[in-house]
């Protein structure tokens, strides 16, 4: 009985957390920068975005403060045990991934949707795409998907493999601008990214949950995306 009031409890944190991320926070904030958002200035217009991203993280940020602040003093005095469980798992995923996204793409004839996304705003609006995917990203997908979870989950293989489907299965949403039947039948394929995606999130959950420190997933979380912001930037600019 104690077990499932923790996993309740634990579960709906997890979604809170979600909720603030995903929905609460992006829409209030877009309603109160809207004349930003709708702005053809350039800088006015990505400012604004960015804005949005930032006041999510310091909400988020405020919520869990008192964890996070502690596991950051603990990774100050032994960053090095930390890095090295972080960057082997992450080198881990990284094999994973790359070899199963070779896989996908060769089956589905193109990249996932979630990269083609990626490229396009990075492209377009690269003053508020650049920090949000190195930085707020990084770091507010790991408070929700690794902080919140294992609140939830005290087994670390069910914690990895939760965290890795909901971790990939968001990343490929972005593929589907209309939930009916029909539109998730012709997206069906792009489903098969969540291994590639979710392989990350597999390997970055392992890290936390050896270490019970948020910075020993972000850290790679952020290096990993830096170096994908560095490559699309040099393919497309080449």
């Amino acid at each position: 009985m104690e077990k499932i009031k923790q996993f309740s409890k634990g579960l709906l944190f997890s979604i809170g957390l979600f909720l603030l991320y995903y929905l609460i926070c992006p829409n209030l904030f877009a309603i109160i920068l809207k004349r930003g958002l709708l702005s053809d200035n350039f800088w006015v217009y990505n400012i604004a975005y960015l804005g949005i991203y930032l006041f999510t993280f310091l909400i988020l940020l405020a919520i869990v403060h008192r964890d996070i602040f502690k596991q950051f003093k603990e990774f100050i005095k032994e960053p090095k045990k930390f890095l090295n469980k972080g960057f082997s798992y992450w080198a881990y995923g990284l094999i994973v991934m790359f070899i199963s996204n070779l896989i996908v793409s060769s089956l589905v004839g193109n990249i996932a949707v979630n990269e083609q996304t990626t490229r396009e705003v990075l492209m377009s609006s690269p003053l508020y795409a650049i920090p949000t995917i190195i930085f707020f990203g990084p770091f507010l997908e790991e408070l929700v998907f690794r902080y919140g979870f294992r609140k939830a989950f005290h087994k670390k293989i069910p914690y990895a493999l939760f965290s890795a489907i909901v971790f990939g299965g968001l990343h490929v949403m972005t593929a589907i601008d209309e939930f009916t039947i029909a539109n998730l039948l012709s997206h069906i394929s792009e489903f098969l990214f969540i291994i590639p995606y979710g392989s990350l999130g597999f390997f970055f959950a392992k890290a936390y949950y050896e270490t019970n420190n948020i910075f020993s997933s972000v850290i790679p979380h952020m290096l990993h995306n830096t170096i994908s912001v560095a490559l699309i930037l040099i393919t497309t600019l080449l």
